[in-house]
């Protein structure tokens, strides 16, 4: 069984073997390609865009990567017809049984269906952009939105509101992709409830997704633990949320001044002027909202880490909290859950069917943030309750993210694919 993924960013193996930076996104994909590739029954390739000048073939420990030289621009609707003249070469070169998207927002993935749509196809669900843009601004205030851009927003004529238009673009491919498509892979009620809004005939499965293996190798323990402690693992656009948790640490803050909040990703506390001309326009409102907060010395911005600084990270934190308005399945609540570490999320898309309320963690509406940092305050209060979170929430995600047991269904997908199609 001969498998082409179209992927959106470059696996780890092939970024190393080009010279480029890896990604720490995408890590699930990683997992899975490392799975999947030990099954003697799948041959697998791999292909994603990059900004090169020519179509490259490399060979990764059993899996055939194909780098299509097009770059961002061909993943945002231009050059189309030149993305299908490389996906021609590759298809002619694989022969694949079978095409699986991995994501649904960028055009290298609609050219792909159109250029062949006689192969048997399937999309897996990661967000959905056109529910998503819906909540972009995350309750932020007008003023903050649109009068206030930082120097980069200037410079580089791409205000915060121009996040939200780019949503609104890759919508259109998405929903494109979406309608085309007669088979997806999803994992929860909000990703299954709004793919058959869009596309009623469409053949659902389910199937969870495996996370890095650092992940399963650690156990969070109460007694090395810094008390006080949050940590989030990303803040770089309103949609995570990361303001609203702020507020609530402005709260927290009178009854624990030691607390600290963790930040993972960019770094949003710029000392020199180059770094400051990176900051987009929603890192200067969360500099400004510490400020006016005076959390100044609670929050501290780590920078972007790999797996296993995450889970470092993870297992010296009290509580791990996502704050997002909206999400489908993030690997940062698994990633958290299965090290044990006790957890709240916002209710939001598909964030309650991994974390169950008041067993597993807690949930709370997403703009309130004083009901958030009173769920924060139990938890930093109640060792029993933290180790009891703990305990269910590690269990839970075990069952959900077996590497096993996901690799096998994803085999028996793609021969189910296959033989209705």
């Amino acid at each position: 069984m001969r498998i082409i993924w179209c992927v959106n960013i470059l696996l780890p193996e092939i970024a190393k073997s080009i010279g480029v930076l890896p990604t720490p996104y995408g890590g699930w994909l990683n997992a899975l390609s490392s799975d999947l590739s030990n099954i003697e029954e799948i041959k697998l390739g791999i292909a994603s865009v990059y900004d090169g000048r020519e179509l490259k073939k490399i060979e990764i420990n059993r899996i055939t990567y194909y780098l299509i030289p097009c770059g961002v621009k061909a993943m945002l609707g231009k050059n189309k017809e030149e993305l299908k003249k490389y996906w021609k070469k590759i298809i002619v070169d694989f022969k694949p049984d079978l095409l699986h998207l991995h994501g649904t927002e960028y055009s290298h993935g609609l050219a792909l269906l159109e250029m062949f749509p006689d192969i048997p196809s399937v999309v897996s669900i990661q967000g959905l952009v056109g529910v998503c843009e819906k909540y972009y601004y995350a309750g932020m205030e007008y003023s903050d939105v649109f009068l206030r851009p930082s120097l980069r927003d200037i410079i580089k004529l791409d205000p915060l509101w121009m996040g939200r238009r780019s949503f609104k673009k890759r919508a259109v491919f998405e929903r494109e992709i979406l309608c085309k498509a007669c088979f997806a892979i999803g994992r929860t009620t909000w990703d299954y409830s709004n793919l058959k809004a869009i596309n009623p005939k469409i053949k659902y499965f389910h199937c969870d997704e495996s996370l890095r293996d650092p992940f399963y190798k650690y156990l969070w323990d109460i007694s090395k633990i810094n008390r006080h402690t949050i940590f989030v693992n990303q803040a770089s656009y309103p949609i995570k949320g990361f303001h609203i948790l702020l507020k609530s640490a402005k709260i927290l803050k009178r009854d624990y001044p030691d607390i600290r909040i963790f930040v993972a990703g960019h770094n949003f506390d710029a000392k020199s002027f180059i770094e400051k001309l990176r900051i987009p326009g929603y890192g200067s409102y969360v500099k400004r909202l510490i400020k006016n907060l005076r959390l100044e010395d609670n929050i501290v911005f780590t920078g972007i880490l790999d797996a296993e600084g995450i889970a470092e990270m993870l297992l010296r934190t009290h509580v791990f909290v996502i704050p997002s308005a909206i999400e489908n399945s993030p690997n940062s609540l698994a990633e958290a859950m299965i090290l044990g570490v006790p957890c709240i999320g916002a209710y939001a898309g598909g964030i309650p069917d991994m974390l169950e309320n008041g067993r597993c963690g807690f949930l709370y509406p997403f703009m309130e943030e004083a009901m958030l940092a009173e769920y924060i305050r139990r938890i930093f209060e109640n060792d029993e309750l933290a180790l009891k979170f703990s305990e269910a929430g590690r269990e839970s995600a075990l069952k959900r993210h077996d590497r096993n047991k996901i690799a096998e269904k994803i085999k028996n997908i793609y021969n189910t694919i296959m033989q209705l199609k």
